[in-house]
């Protein structure tokens, strides 16, 4: 279940987004003076979405403008989202309660979760013959979280650019009936 960012949870991630993003405001670009009028912000909109990738920091005055005036803002929340998107944090590691935890590595973990996801898309794309791209994102995520006790929306996402690359077996198309990405064999 899906769950507002709470305050203990903003404190741990706001130096995540300042190593990520510097401290500055994503809208507007300006430093910020003071951190009582940061607020972290959801990309798309979706509270219930905290996904690292949907994060930013903004300024409060710039987060109450986009709400009023989002046509003016689209392209920069589009360009941060995928700017997101193209980073390679993958955060399991960064919300670690103790330093004496045994977790493993960024690497280790897309160790992991590579194999799993290359399955997941053989063992679906043979049965049907495509798969949504939506549908396998969440999916795999689950599968891995399932499986290793990890796995993010950004690694995994990563993972399928990997696998529908020019020498891959698959090929991520859009379908002509719905518009939305599918993956399917080369």
């Amino acid at each position: 279940m899906a769950n507002h960012l709470t305050n203990s949870v903003k404190k741990k991630l706001s130096p995540y987004l300042i190593n990520r993003d510097g401290f500055r405001c994503y809208l507007c670009g300006i430093a910020f003076k003071d951190a009582k009028f940061v607020i972290i912000e959801h990309l798309n909109s979706n509270d219930l979405d905290n996904d690292w990738d949907n994060l930013a920091m903004a300024h409060q005055r710039c987060n109450v403008d986009k709400a009023k005036n989002l046509d003016k803002y689209i392209n920069i929340i589009e360009i941060k989202q995928e700017e997101n998107r193209q980073r390679l944090y993958v955060g399991e590691n960064f919300l670690k309660k103790s330093k004496n935890q045994n977790m493993s590595s960024e690497i280790e973990i897309s160790h992991k979760c590579y194999p799993i996801t290359e399955k997941y898309l053989t063992d679906k794309i043979l049965h049907h013959g495509w798969i949504d791209y939506s549908d396998a994102l969440s999916s795999i995520v689950y599968v891995c979280k399932t499986k290793t006790g990890f796995g993010s929306i950004n690694q995994i996402r990563n993972h399928l650019s990997v696998l529908t690359s020019l020498e891959s077996p698959f090929e991520m198309i859009k379908d002509p009936n719905t518009g939305k990405k599918i993956i399917k064999k080369r």
